[in-house]
C-alpha cells in the first residue's frame, strides 16, 4: 500500500457515480496504481491475473463512462475553483488513435481519414492556481495542478454528404462546438475569482470566444484569424487585430 496515492484515490474517486460500491472501490485501485506507476500498463499495474479480468469488466460495464468515473474529481475540481484567486483553464482537444486494416467498434475516422487510422477525438479543460506573484517579479513562480475540470469526448462520424450546400453545412453539428460546449460545463465565473482560459489557435472560434464573455472567463488565445476591430463606447469599426496587437506596447516578459 503506498499511503500518499491510496489517500489522493479514495478522495478524488469516492464520488464516482456507479451503483455498485465495489465498482467504486475498483475504481479507487485502479487511480491509485495509476498513481504509483503512471508509466506502465493495465495488466503492468494490476496485482494479479485477478485483477487485471476485474478492470476489464469494469471497463466493459455499461456505467463507467467517461462522465460517471471521474464526477467526483470534477465535482472537487470546481469546488476548489471557486475559492478566492486567480485560475488557469488550459484547454486542447487530443486524437486517441488505433492503426489497423479492422474497423473497430465505437471509433470513427481522426486526422486526414487515411486508410486504417481510427480513434476518437478527447476534449480536456484542465485547471491550475496560478501563483501570488505581488510579493516577488524576479521568476515565474510554478502553478498548483488542481485538476481536470472538464473533459468530454466525441467520436467522428464519416461524411455521407459530400456536396451538401453551405445552408445544410450551418445546420449540422460542427466538431469546433465542443470549445462552446466545454464553456458551458464549466460554468459561470464566481464574483471576486479569476478564470483565464488559455488555448491554441484551434480556438479562435467566434462562438468560442462569445461564451468566455458571456461567463466572465478572460482568454488567451494564440490568433488564427485577423479578426476585424469594434471600439467598446461606440461599437464603430477600430481596425484589424493583428495590425493592432503588433503596434502595442508589451506589458511584460519572463523567461
Amino acid at each position: 500500500m503506498h499511503p500518499e496515492p491510496q489517500r489522493w484515490a479514495e478522495e478524488q474517486c469516492a464520488g464516482a457515480k456507479l451503483t455498485d460500491i465495489r465498482r467504486v472501490a475498483r475504481v479507487k485501485t485502479i487511480a491509485e496504481a495509476m498513481a504509483v506507476h503512471p508509466g506502465r500498463s493495465l495488466p503492468q499495474r494490476c496485482r494479479s491475473p485477478y485483477a487485471v479480468k476485474a478492470t476489464d469488466n469494469l471497463f466493459k460495464h455499461v456505467e463507467a463512462t467517461p462522465e460517471n468515473i471521474p464526477s467526483g474529481h470534477r465535482a472537487l475540481v470546481r469546488e476548489a475553483m471557486r475559492q478566492p484567486g486567480v485560475y488557469v483553464l488550459l484547454e486542447d482537444t487530443t486524437e486517441l488513435s488505433w492503426s489497423g486494416t479492422q474497423a473497430l467498434a465505437g471509433l470513427g475516422p481522426i486526422g486526414q481519414s487515411a486508410a486504417g487510422l481510427q480513434g476518437f477525438f478527447v476534449h480536456t479543460v484542465l485547471s491550475v492556481r496560478w501563483p501570488d506573484t505581488s510579493q516577488d517579479h524576479s521568476q515565474r513562480q510554478p502553478v498548483e495542478v488542481i485538476g481536470l475540470s472538464d473533459q468530454n469526448y466525441d467520436v467522428r462520424t464519416p461524411c455521407r454528404h459530400p456536396r451538401e450546400s453551405s445552408q445544410e453545412r450551418l445546420k449540422r453539428a460542427r466538431e469546433s462546438q465542443v470549445w462552446p460546449q466545454a464553456s458551458q460545463r464549466v460554468g459561470r465565473a464566481p464574483e471576486g475569482v479569476r478564470w483565464v482560459r488559455v488555448a491554441d489557435r484551434a480556438a479562435d472560434i467566434y462562438a468560442y470566444l462569445v461564451s468566455c464573455q458571456e461567463l466572465g472567463h478572460g482568454v488567451v488565445i494564440r490568433a488564427a484569424k485577423d479578426r476585424a476591430l469594434s471600439h467598446p463606447e461606440t461599437g464603430k469599426r477600430a481596425g484589424r487585430l493583428l495590425t493592432a496587437a503588433r503596434s502595442a506596447g508589451p506589458l511584460g516578459e519572463f523567461t
